[in-house]
């Protein structure tokens, strides 16, 4: 009677190790049947992000951006292209560069946008609707008495197909 305890006992202890074992072995990110997307930081989305992007063949233009409207209440964003140049020679050891060339995109309706409110450095992650939105009113408010505002604030773009899937607006001391 005393080895049929004892059997007993073994047994479900070694059944509690394999269930418990068995229970950490689900994928920690998935919640159903998707994985769960980590937390959206400016980081994230300036690194792992970017480099998802890419990786899937999206196209990278840095330069500044004029909003407008596109066909079926679209937005269209037409692009400046230009190059940051690290130069030793200049006073701050950059300059930019325009490429001569413009392009234009959709902004997807789900884009992901970081945006800089009048001359701060930290930027703001933004859905679409607020990036169009501060955009606007920045401009407004700073091209009063700077008529050539906006084509000073840069933009990191990655363009996936023919939509914007990512707007970093990049801080230029």
């Amino acid at each position: 009677m005393k080895t049929t305890k004892t059997i007993v006992c073994v047994g479900l202890i070694f059944v509690l190790i394999v269930v418990t074992l068995l229970v950490g072995c689900g994928d920690k990110n998935r919640s159903g049947s998707t994985i769960d997307e980590p937390e959206i930081t400016v980081e994230y989305l300036e690194g792992d992000y970017v480099k998802q992007l890419l990786r899937d063949g999206a196209e990278h233009v840095f330069g500044s951006i004029e909003l407008s409207k596109g066909q079926d209440d679209s937005v269209l964003v037409n692009i400046e292209a230009k190059e940051y140049v690290e130069d030793s020679e200049q006073p701050k050891g950059f300059y930019i560069e325009d490429k001569n060339y413009s392009l234009s995109s959709v902004l997807a309706p789900d884009a992901r946008c970081t945006f800089m409110t009048g001359g701060v450095s930290l930027p703001q992650i933004m859905t679409t609707e607020q990036f169009i939105d501060a955009y606007k009113k920045d401009v407004d408010e700073y091209s009063k008495n700077n008529p050539d505002y906006q084509n000073h604030k840069l933009y990191d773009i990655y363009i996936m197909g023919d939509q914007i899937e990512l707007i970093l607006e990049r801080y230029i001391p």
